[in-house]
């Protein structure tokens, strides 16, 4: 079995990320199927240093913050996210690169006759998550890591990476609404799914900045009902914005006391809280901080981190498709964002960092989302707009979003394929202003294609590029 004949086999399965609503029902998710395929293998997710997080945003950046330190330190790691940008191998990376073609080919031949023989056990429905989440336990396993970061898919409670029953810090980033249809509309439902990341087994959990006393609140109860210690990184630390340069931006995260026990670093001096990170916008900062609450949660245990390896393991993160430039004259940056707090974020910080005369957005959003809170926001940020649809079949086609952003007042476009969409955005840009290319991270895996494609360094992975 080739790559593509790998990728064809699971996605010969129920995949949720590409079916549209009718299909991602609440009922679909459950923890016993991927049970009994880790017990098939011998759970391979057990024996190792576990961080576990979950989140509505910042949870892919905090658990490749936390990767890069414990690497910085010498550890062999693992790192599972969800989803990818180019190739479906960089969700599992070992040693911070992705895994290559053939490994992930030879995971998925190694899980086929388990797959068949849970098949003729128990008939019924698997996804095609549940066997990237085996997968990735299986390299982890192969590779002998010593420290493995786990991202959730969706949700956390019910989500397939929630079958590890010890972990030694659980981390829920900021919550806000989405995917209303399987987590319930109300957040503190939403917040209830994801503190469901806090099982008994768990050593510690850190939660981070969030917009909502109602969500906290759900998270704050979930460690107390289980009786695990709780971290919250506002009431923990402080954090400031310390200036920008080509290397990304620097920033200052201490303990609020000097003598807290959450302390991240035996110093205090405001050169040792100093710290670089290439990583840009405000919402960034906030996931450091709750990255250096989970590092100083491991520490806790008796783990040895220096502060050298989080100065490098910061200084050297990489996660691309957030707040990226990707190109000059004029310059065009992409984000992840996808919801309304997420679109206040990023269009909150492209000022501070990319000051602009104009901007000019280029939106394109999957058929889930919440489109009211993003046409108000970029009624207020933006000076022009262009709307397209990302390559995915859950994509919302290109006029019925224009049609939900009718009230836009100055000059918008609608061009149905994104390389059309780049094209009308760079006529409506001058040299002073601002592309942003906005609305779900397959719209912006598109637009990195195509653009380092017209560089002639089109990825195939977005973690194995130099």
């Amino acid at each position: 079995m080739d790559y593509r004949a790998a990728v064809d086999y699971l996605l010969g399965f129920a995949d949720f990320e590409r079916s549209r609503q009718a299909d991602r029902e609440a009922g679909a998710f459950a923890l016993d199927r991927i049970t009994s395929l880790l017990q098939r293998l011998d759970r391979p997710e057990a024996g190792r240093l576990t961080v576990h997080v979950a989140g509505s945003k910042g949870k892919g950046s905090v658990a490749t913050m936390v990767e890069s330190i414990l690497r910085a330190q010498g550890l062999r790691t693992g790192l599972y996210t969800s989803p990818h940008l180019h190739e479906f191998t960089e969700r599992i990376a070992i040693d911070g690169a992705a895994i290559r073609q053939e490994t992930f080919a030879d995971l998925v031949e190694q899980l086929e006759p388990v797959v068949v023989a849970e098949l003729r056990d128990a008939p019924g429905r698997l996804s095609t998550f549940e066997l990237l989440t085996a997968m990735a336990f299986l390299a982890f396993r192969e590779a002998a890591v010593e420290a493995q970061v786990i991202e959730v898919g969706l949700g956390g409670r019910l989500d397939s990476t929630n079958i590890l029953a010890e972990k030694d810090i659980a981390v829920i980033t900021a919550i806000s609404e989405e995917h209303a249809n399987i987590l319930g509309p109300e957040l503190s439902r939403i917040a209830s799914e994801k503190a469901g990341i806090i099982v008994p087994g768990t050593q510690a959990a850190v939660l981070g900045p969030q917009r909502s006393r109602t969500a906290a609140a759900q998270v704050i109860t979930r460690a107390q009902e289980v009786g695990v210690p709780l971290t919250q990184v506002t009431e923990h630390y402080r954090w400031e914005y310390a200036g920008t340069d080509r290397h990304g931006q620097w920033l200052r995260i201490g303990p609020r006391d000097a003598a807290d026990p959450a302390e991240h670093s035996e110093e205090t001096s405001a050169e040792s809280n100093l710290y670089l990170l290439p990583l840009m916008g405000h919402h960034q900062i906030e996931n450091a901080a709750t990255a250096l609450a989970a590092i100083a949660g491991l520490r806790a245990q008796g783990l040895a981190i220096e502060g050298r390896a989080i100065r490098t393991g910061l200084a050297t993160v990489r996660w691309p498709a957030r707040l990226e430039l990707i190109a000059d004259n004029p310059r065009l940056v992409i984000d992840a964002a996808h919801n309304g707090e997420s679109f206040d974020r990023v269009l909150e910080s492209l000022r501070s960092y990319f000051p602009h005369e104009r901007l000019v957005v280029v939106v394109g959003m999957l058929r889930d989302k919440d489109l009211a809170a993003v046409a108000q926001l970029l009624h207020e940020h933006a000076a022009a707009l262009v709307v397209t649809q990302p390559d995915h079949p859950r994509a919302l086609e290109a006029p019925a979003l224009a049609e939900a952003f009718a009230g836009f007042e100055r000059a918008m476009l609608v061009e149905t394929t994104v390389a059309d969409a780049l094209g009308a955005a760079r006529g409506l840009a001058g040299e002073q202003d601002v592309i942003a290319v906005l609305g779900s991270i397959f719209l912006a895996a598109e637009t990195r294609a195509l653009t380092l494609q017209q560089r002639g360094t089109a990825p195939t992975s977005a973690r194995a590029e130099s």
